[in-house]
């Protein structure tokens, strides 16, 4: 794989439009010149992840994390650098200049390669005499072959080894292990997935990232298997069918959220285009954190047995915790969601009634478990239960709105719900913190790195004045690496983008220029701030010479020996010097 050339790096840092870019993972609103939305790499209620146009510059106040429109899909995608600027590139018709030659492509690329041509060899073996077996199983579940195209459904095999045979000769051994797709036996690898239909997950950008397998063998003991955790798939953030709906969730601003890959099938060839499914994973925070990414409103259409009713009471709760707008669709029966469709008539027209009759989670729990018709001990019991979810509720808004609904829907005085709530809370309350007040970057109480971090917001946008600046003056090892780097390379780079991309491997400093360079003093007074500084870190230095000079002069008077007329000279010039 060869590498790509820096003109072309620059280009695409220089071209592409970090908004656009940024807009299609995060909701961002616009806040005076800059962008705010809720941050796609943790949780929180309020908005503090910025995006600034004009500097092609992104910033997340919680994490301290900043950079620019490369970084920022190098961290959300877990892609690598060339994938980052390749995919920017394509966007922006931007030619791709290549030069050199790499000994080994990086290890996500190769994982990509491997996990797509696995992607090509099931949906293959669909289209063989091997996989008539499994088309059989889809057409007997009424799934015709535009679906099965769109999301590349493929079949594994019943075979041990047919996989790694194919993929073991063009792959080291560190990536056949880390790609999840064998397991190590005695004689050697097998393949994971045998004699399963396939579901491929991908990646936000298209890419295969990971696959599911719905067993077609009654002697399995797990009906669906998924590729355990790797660099690519980690199952707590990961949503089947989710490049494919994602657009589609955005413009109606809510999802409809499945247990499985049947079930989000099914709601999608009926035209139910905005759903998601976790597959079979048990629904959990970083689920939720994820699911922010592309709206805060859902409703759960789980199975209604026990089972997904159970399922969907704990999902709820979770999203409400982390400030989700949660409704609950009850298809009665015991139904799942690809049964409905086959039982019922008009069951499109139905279905969308459902959704505008889905109950609120607390309304969806007293019916369920039918708790008006308990006794006074058991729906005291289940008062208590309810609380205990609500104290782990963030936002004050839902918090208050589900006390409301509780007292309510039990016939229970507010003021004793919130007795009892405050009797029950073991402790504190959760409070929502100001994540716009945190910041990664050290604020050093003393003058120098105060005026330090000072010149650093001047020059990252003038790296001319860096010429200025004696490089000695600067005794913090953050500011002096960022100074040195620019007086460096002041000429090679025309914007803060690209001087990220010079700061190297260091994530301290990319974090520390991205956030200065959100805070610039007004144009009129960039001077007197950079002369006072500078003042500032030279009167420091005369300061600490000074002190030097006289803890000489200290010792040689505590040892009685004759003092050198050369330190006092030395001494008041220095002092003379102090502005």
């Amino acid at each position: 794989m060869r590498r790509i050339a820096q003109e072309t790096i620059n280009r695409v840092l220089e071209e592409v439009n970090i908004f656009e870019v940024i807009s299609q993972y995060v909701d961002l609103k616009k806040r005076g010149k800059n962008y705010f939305g809720l941050s796609p790499f943790r949780s929180e209620t309020k908005p503090s992840f910025s995006v600034a146009p004009d500097k092609n510059m992104w910033y997340d106040f919680g994490s301290g994390q900043g950079g620019n429109a490369v970084s920022f899909l190098i961290e959300y995608e877990k892609i690598s650098f060339s994938e980052a600027v390749r995919s920017l590139a394509d966007k922006y018709n931007i030619e791709v200049i290549e030069v050199g030659d790499e000994q080994q492509n990086n290890l996500y690329d190769q994982l990509y390669e491997i996990h797509n041509l696995a992607n090509l060899f099931f949906t293959n073996n669909l289209s063989s005499k091997t996989g008539l077996k499994a088309k059989k199983y889809l057409t007997e579940r009424s799934f015709d072959t535009t679906i099965i195209k769109k999301f590349s459904i493929g079949y594994a095999s019943d075979s041990w080894d047919l996989l790694y045979k194919e993929l073991n000769q063009k792959f080291d051994k560190e990536v056949i292990e880390k790609s999840g797709l064998f397991s190590q036996g005695k004689k050697g690898y097998l393949d994971r997935f045998r004699n399963r239909i396939i579901f491929p997950f991908f990646s936000p950008s298209g890419k295969v990232i990971g696959f599911s397998g719905r067993s077609l063998s009654n002697k399995e003991d797990v009906k669906y298997l998924n590729s355990p955790e790797t660099p690519l798939f980690q199952k707590s953030k990961v949503f089947y069918g989710s490049y494919q709906t994602m657009p589609e969730i955005r413009k109606m601003n809510y999802v409809l959220l499945v247990e499985g890959q049947t079930d989000f099938l099914r709601l999608y060839e009926k035209g139910f285009t905005n759903v998601l499914a976790t597959s079979g994973t048990a629904f959990s925070s970083r689920h939720a954190v994820a699911l922010n990414k592309y709206t805060n409103r859902v409703i759960l259409t789980y199975d209604s047995d026990n089972a997904g009713i159970n399922a969907a009471i704990r999902t709820g709760y979770i999203l409400l915790q982390n400030g989700f707008e949660v409704r609950v669709l009850d298809l009665g029966n015991e139904l799942d969601p690809d049964d409905y469709f086959k039982l019922k008539e008009n069951s499109k027209l139905s279905f969308k009634q459902l959704i505008k009759d889905a109950s609120h989670p607390i309304s969806y729990i007293i019916n369920k478990k039918n708790i008006l018709d308990k006794g006074a001990s058991d729906r005291s019991k289940f008062l208590n239960e309810c609380i205990e979810e609500i104290k782990l509720v963030n936002d004050v808004i839902i918090k208050n709105d589900l006390i409301k609904r509780l007292s309510n829907e039990l016939g229970v005085i507010e003021s004793e719900v919130l007795n009892r709530f405050d009797k029950i809370s073991a402790r504190k309350r959760i409070k929502d913190k100001d994540e716009n007040k945190k910041t990664s970057i050290r604020l050093y109480d003393s003058k120098s790195d105060k005026a330090q971090l000072e010149i650093l917001k001047l020059l990252i946008h003038d790296p001319s004045l860096a010429k200025d600046i004696t490089l000695s003056l600067f005794d913090n090892k953050l500011c002096y690496n960022i100074l040195k780097t620019v007086q460096d390379n002041h000429k090679k780079y025309n914007n803060i983008a690209q001087l990220l991309e010079l700061i190297g491997d260091s994530p301290e400093e990319r974090n520390l220029i991205a956030a200065l360079s959100l805070d610039i003093p007004e144009k009129n007074s960039q001077d007197s701030i950079f002369k006072d500084c500078i003042i500032t870190l030279e009167n420091i230095s005369i300061k600490r010479e000074i002190n030097q000079i006289r803890n000489q002069i200290r010792i040689i008077e505590d040892n009685n020996k004759s003092l050198d007329t050369s330190l006092i000279r030395k001494l008041q010039e220095l002092q003379k010097k102090i502005i």
